[in-house]
């Protein structure tokens, strides 16, 4: 008897030691994994855009060569903003970029390159009844570009996204 006991220790230790085997690296391998979503979760978490500091109270006067008007979106907000846009020599943009004082959210204009699709100008967020007048990027060439301008709306106070909306709009050199 002694034997089959022995035999079936034996057996068992066996295959205790193979589950070990398995069970350990599994359990690395699942804290690993945890512990690297956390990191990411971490490192990627939503940062909310910036008030702009150039943003000036009011609305803009604007020469009627910008063809300055108002967009009415379909998320019920409106934008106002240069349809014309000229580079300057100093790598300014005069937008004009207007969040008029009968909206209720917060605005923010990217331009982007259509044909590339990198950003050439950015803005931080206005208020209503704030507005942008120029956005500054040395580094863009001056020649004439297909561009979108997206406008993203916020609510005022979670920065929850209420619509994105394209122009699209060329900038011409100067």
């Amino acid at each position: 008897m002694a034997t089959i006991a022995t035999r079936e220790q034996l057996l068992f230790s066996r295959m205790e030691r193979k589950r070990r085997r398995i069970f350990i690296p599994v359990i690395v391998a699942i804290s690993l994994i945890s512990l690297s979503l956390i990191v990411y979760i971490l490192m990627t978490r939503y940062m909310p855009p910036s008030h702009d500091s150039s943003a000036l109270k009011g609305a803009p006067e604007v020469n009627e060569s910008y063809l300055y008007g108002t967009a009415k979106t379909e998320y019920g907000y409106a934008i106002q903003m240069a349809a014309n846009l000229y580079q300057q020599q100093n790598g300014d943009v005069n937008i004009y970029f207007t969040n008029p004082i009968s909206n209720s959210v917060l605005l923010r204009c990217e331009i982007i390159d259509k044909d590339t699709g990198k950003t050439l100008y950015n803005t931080g967020y206005i208020k209503p009844g704030e507005y942008i007048e120029s956005v500054n990027n040395k580094s863009v060439d001056n020649k004439t570009y297909d561009i979108i301008a997206k406008v993203y709306a916020y609510t005022d106070e979670s920065f929850t996204s209420e619509g994105t909306t394209e122009l699209s709009l060329k900038l011409q050199p100067w």
